[in-house]
């Protein structure tokens, strides 16, 4: 039994009739950012890494945490939490083949 007149909703069953259809059209998404900080805060992979690495070897000796997120800082050219920059030295410097090494007081050295 169809509903017809008064009781049909016209607005449901155009809906209906849209989704059941077979012309769907994707959504045109904007690629990716290309460098820096994405609209969203985040910035691209691995990007801490690559610069706590180009201090470490800049500098050619053991560096403190605070003078490694000041030299990042200052690479990327916006605030790092320092919290994340001590995060990444010490796990990578427990890996199997650490990038890093531990110094202790004085600090954190690149791995040769």
């Amino acid at each position: 039994m169809g509903l017809t007149g008064r009781l049909s909703d016209h607005d449901l069953t155009a809906l209906f009739q849209r989704l059941t259809g077979r012309d769907w059209r994707q959504v045109h998404r904007r690629h990716a950012f290309a460098g820096g900080v994405a609209p969203d805060g985040r910035r691209r992979f691995g990007a801490v890494r690559e610069t706590i690495m180009a201090v470490l070897e800049q500098a050619g000796c053991e560096l403190r945490v605070r003078d490694i997120q000041q030299g990042v800082e200052e690479l990327l050219g916006e605030p790092v939490s320092r919290s994340s920059v001590k995060a990444y030295l010490r796990r990578d410097a427990r890996r199997r083949t650490p990038l890093f090494e531990n110094r202790g007081r004085r600090g954190y050295r690149l791995r040769r």
